[in-house]
């Protein structure tokens, strides 16, 4: 091994803002990457003459099967960590059978095992610092697995240099400058050892075939595609930085936010307000959508309109008087949802303001039932159904309609169509064999969408009447 770093290599002191004798821990999984840190690393330590530590966790996956590889790593990290004179901390834990009992995804039971095992070390032995080696393919990978969630600015920033972990240090990256190439020919020309984990090589994930299908397509059409993802990166991070400063200086103390204020907002700062007050209250964060949900909410009445909208995990965004704020909601119960079957003619939905029309009748710009007065609300024509197989009900969570050849989320159409929030819950939603076929005011599914030539039936929602908009109208 020469003595002179890499250009690839950043010191975590400098990068952490530390001394350069505070204590390291690395995450070791005997890869190439992690096993070229570890041997700059002790490089470095030569220099700065700090504590160095090492971090294996065998997580149970790659048994018999695969040649029990898992124990050849943890050994190999043993006999790597023995010849540099490096403490190592060894965990062993049964991640499918953790995933199981937990409900989580193999990945997410296997690092949430790790991460709390570098917690455990990190407290007892008093170190602020781990160090983990992740690399600028890595952040490309994250970066267009985050694209094709529909990430906004903060996925853009890919895999950061430093984060703040939990409260107790620092998680840094020395090496996400370099290239998975590089580290390899780092490898190569210093004689560093290293396994390789089989199940990298199968195209069973997504991330998996991002990094064999995706990744060697953009080299070969733009060289180094892995530089410009880290400048952008840093753009991102930039960017994402200054709106949550700004945000921040709204989400104050208070535990509510004012209504009239967040309508003005650009939608950037808006949302990001909507974002921080929602995690200051509950942990888990809240999908695009929903924020888009609120904040049209909020912006269709200038925030000046009381309103509840029901978000995932039994909480609610609550706008009284002017201020939002979230909260368990309390009242979410049978009452918000309903279905029925799909009949020729009228037929008002009860609990509701809607009704439905069925029929080869003309446009009735008003009906009456009961005394109640209803006025037409939207309109399509459909044909190839069978009324015997269809129903209307209300939204369902996560549901999706086929339309122009591709499948969309029915709360986000909702939301970029503009539809009240006040409705959307209780809209009633055409399905045939439990698909949604017709969103009203939104799209009418591919297969069955009728022009009044080929029409098999005219479904008409009609909405009552408040004596507000009787008075408008």
């Amino acid at each position: 091994m020469t003595r002179k770093l890499p250009g690839f290599f950043k010191d975590p002191h400098l990068i952490a803002g530390l001394p350069k004798n505070e204590p390291i821990l690395l995450a070791l999984s005997g890869g190439a990457d992690s096993s070229a840190l570890l041997h700059l690393l002790c490089r470095l330590r030569e220099d700065h003459d700090f504590p160095l530590y090492a971090a294996h966790v065998n997580h149970g996956i790659r048994g018999e099967s695969y040649g029990n590889e898992a124990l050849r790593d943890e050994q190999f990290c043993r006999e790597l960590c023995e010849s540099l004179g490096v403490e190592l901390f060894v965990h062993k834990i049964d991640v499918p059978m953790l995933a199981e009992s937990e409900g989580k995804s193999l990945e997410t039971a296997a690092r949430d095992a790790r991460y709390a095992f570098f917690e455990e070390i990190m407290v007892s032995r008093g170190i602020k610092l781990l160090i983990t080696a992740h690399n600028a393919d890595d952040n490309l990978e994250t970066q267009i697995f985050n694209l094709c969630r529909g990430c906004g600015v903060s996925g853009m920033s890919g895999i950061p240099e430093k984060r703040e972990f939990d409260g107790i240090g620092l998680v840094i990256r020395p090496i996400l400058a370099a290239s998975k190439s590089e580290i390899l020919e780092f490898c190569a020309d210093n004689g560093i050892k290293y396994v390789v984990d089989s199940t990298n090589l199968e195209d069973d994930c997504t991330r998996n075939r991002i990094r064999h299908n995706i990744l060697p397509e953009l080299k070969e059409l733009f060289g180094s595609p892995e530089r410009a993802s880290l400048r952008l990166s840093r753009s991102a991070a930039e960017d994402d930085d200054f709106i949550d400063l700004e945000a921040r200086k709204i989400v104050n103390a208070d535990k509510t936010i004012d209504a009239k204020l967040l309508s003005a907002l650009h939608p950037a700062l808006a949302k990001r307000v909507i974002m921080l007050a929602y995690g200051r209250a509950f942990e888990p964060s809240l999908e695009s959508v929903h924020i888009e949900d609120i904040l049209c909410f909020i912006r269709d009445n200038g925030g000046k309109k009381n309103g509840r909208i029901s978000l995932p995990c039994k909480t609610a965004a609550i706008v009284r008087d002017g201020r939002l704020e979230f909260a368990a909601d309390g009242e979410r119960s049978e009452k918000l949802s309903y279905e029925i079957p799909l009949t020729e003619g009228f037929a008002e939905i009860s609990g509701t303001d809607f009704a439905i029309l069925v029929g080869e009748a003309e446009d009735r710009p008003e009906l009456c039932s009961d005394g109640e007065s209803y006025a037409l609300y939207a309109q399509a024509y459909v044909k190839n159904i069978d009324l015997s197989l269809c129903s209307a009900s209300s939204r369902r969570e996560g549901e999706t309609i086929f339309e122009n050849n591709m499948h969309k989320k029915v709360k986000k159409i909702m939301c970029d169509k503009k539809v009240p929030s006040s409705d959307r819950q209780m809209l009633p939603i055409i399905r045939q064999s439990g698909e949604a076929i017709y969103v009203p005011l939104c799209a009418v599914a591919d297969r069955v969408r009728a022009t009044d030539k080929d029409r098999q039936y005219v479904i008409s929602i009609y909405k009552k009447h408040t004596s507000e908009e009787k008075e408008n109208a």
